[in-house]
């Protein structure tokens, strides 16, 4: 009698070179299940082998030998290349294995995992879901206390196999996934079996009597639903959460009297950036500090919001503030310096903003921090980056320098004192002259400014990524250099001046990313001698390099 291995890799190889239908890939798993059993007892035995095999050293339970099926089930379909060759109508799919399989996996689920796991009901089928955003939600929730432990759920979910990773070809870590037709329905069912959530037979969240409300498109008029579910509700609002509804019509009965209220994102939550929204009567936001309860608050990419109001500072539980790509937001209120469980706040891509308010340093549990401004010389009492060498938990940092930026004294080399910085970007808005201004600083003297261009860095000893964009420098100035980095591991070079990648060798980068870099010119002979330990490369709209061995998508990886 053949291996459980070698009866499943013969199967494998099977199907691989011919079948028709789902049911074919169903019926012939079903052969080798008695050999999968024995598998499972094999590795039960080995730890080393089940952290091999599983990614993980679990008992072998039921939820465990469902999730293993249901693996190979997403496996085999992954093999189609199209979700639709695999589809299967409602009525066939409910008798199937592969359902009976998701549904036991899911009933197994833990409490919160399940609770966790049914989020994933309000998003049409097909979707593609942000890891990141998924788990802010759950964050404000209350189903996970903070993003490494909703990292933890995340993987726990991808290995039941009941969601599936988009990769992308330059990073091994999983940003973002989708979950198959034949898994969300199961998904669906479970929401409306649990209360959940109310959702219509074609599994569309609708407003009804539980206490999440989700905007989704053609629902405008859920307003006066939604004052009196407020009203209604004992519990009263936990969540909203806006899937794609464009026109979000505000209500002051949304604020007023939701102590419940945990999670409220109206902006953008897919990986799409085409999700345009607009909020109607935005001046209602200042009814918004009545949430004392409020963990995450998005208004990711919504228009026609100049600022926040002074209420938000009321928010004393607030964990995450998402205001990423607000165009229109011209200036970021002091009182988010209040916020002392802030540990994510994210203000990039808002480009009307020219200073960062002064306190920024009190947020002592901040560990992301993204579109840091660099005061103008028009900036009245600006935060500058000496204030966040306070932040002991920060490992994420993007700073912007604008056209009008001016850094005082040696402030771009404070950015050293961040000794648990882990990422950090860094944009040049445009190439300035090496002209020095005089700026005010905050104790009211007088100070000589250095330009863009001459603004050096002193960069954070355990620094493992660095994303630079739109450089003013021809060549590698002295902090850029493989002795000041021994630990950096990911180099983005996008934009800019750059003609030369430096004569230093013996870079530790296994990741290099250099796009639209027209005047960038290296032999790639030269290539392993700079980058010894190069695995992987892009080469994007650099003009002078065609010659590099990338291939039609600029990608070039070290051959095993």
């Amino acid at each position: 009698m053949p291996q459980p291995k070698e009866a499943i890799s013969e199967v494998l190889h099977s199907l691989l070179k011919n079948f028709d239908t789902a049911k074919l890939l169903i019926s012939e798993l079903g052969v080798v299940s008695s050999d999968l059993n024995a598998l499972f007892d094999t590795i039960q035995t080995d730890a080393l082998q089940l952290k091999t095999l599983l990614g993980e050293e679990n008992q072998l339970t039921r939820t465990s030998r469902s999730s293993i099926s249901i693996r190979s089930y997403s496996a085999t379909e992954s093999m189609n290349n199209t979700t639709q060759q695999f589809e299967l109508s409602n009525e066939s799919t409910q008798d199937s294995a592969a359902m009976s399989e998701v549904k036991n996996t899911i009933d197994c689920l833990d409490g919160r995992l399940k609770q966790c796991l049914l989020c994933l009901s309000i998003f049409p089928e097909g979707a593609v879901i942000k890891k990141q955003l998924l788990i802010h939600w759950w964050i404000g929730e209350g189903l996970v206390l903070d993003t490494e432990v909703g990292k933890g759920r995340f993987e726990e979910l991808l290995y039941h196999g009941l969601i599936v990773p988009v990769k992308h070809e330059h990073c091994d870590e999983v940003h973002a996934f989708r979950v198959y037709p034949w898994i969300r329905r199961q998904v669906v069912e479970a929401a409306k079996e649990n209360n959940f959530l109310e959702l219509d037979p074609m599994g569309n969240p609708v407003v009804g009597t539980t206490n999440r409300v989700i905007l989704i498109k053609g629902q405008e008029r859920v307003r006066a639903r939604v004052r009196s579910l407020g009203r209604s509700s004992n519990q009263g609002l936990l969540t909203v959460y806006n899937v794609d509804q464009q026109y979000v019509h505000l209500d002051k009965s949304w604020f007023s009297g939701q102590k419940k209220l945990g999670t409220f994102q109206l902006g953008r939550c897919t990986a799409s950036s085409e999700h345009h929204t607009e909020l109607v009567k935005e001046w209602l936001l200042k009814g918004i500090g009545a949430c004392r309860n409020l963990r995450y608050l998005s208004l990711r990419g919504i228009s026609r919001i100049e600022s926040l109001p002074d209420s938000i500072g009321d928010l004393y539980y607030l964990i995450i503030l998402d205001l990423r790509a607000c165009h229109n937001l011209e200036k970021l209120t002091v009182a988010v310096t209040s916020l002392q469980k802030l540990q994510y706040l994210d203000v990039s891509e808002c480009y009307l903003l020219d200073q960062m308010p002064r306190g920024l340093g009190q947020l002592v549990n901040l560990e992301v921090l993204k579109g840091f401004v660099i005061g103008s010389t028009k900036s009245k009492d600006p935060c500058r980056l000496t204030e966040l060498t306070r932040l002991e938990k920060l490992r994420k940092l993007s700073i912007s320098i604008g056209r009008q930026s001016v850094a005082t004294d040696d402030e771009l080399r404070q950015l050293a004192g961040l000794e648990n910085l882990r990422c950090l970007s860094v944009t040049w808005g445009v190439v300035a002259s090496h002209k020095k201004q005089s700026v005010v600083s905050n104790s009211g003297k007088v100070k000589t400014a250095e330009s863009i261009a001459d603004m050096r860095l002193c960069l954070p000893p355990k620094i493992e990524k660095l994303d630079l964009r739109c450089v003013p420098f021809r060549e590698f100035p002295d902090w850029l250099s493989p002795t000041n980095l021994a630990g950096l591991k990911k180099l983005y070079i996008r934009g800019g001046m750059l003609e030369v990648l430096g004569a230093e060798t013996g870079w530790a980068v296994e990741v290099l990313r250099l796009r639209f870099l027209r005047n960038l010119k290296c032999d790639w002979d030269a290539v392993p001698n700079l980058f010894p330990m190069l695995s992987f490369l892009e080469n994007w709209e650099c003009e002078n390099l065609i010659s590099w061995p990338c291939n039609d998508q600029g990608i070039w990886r070290k051959l095993e």
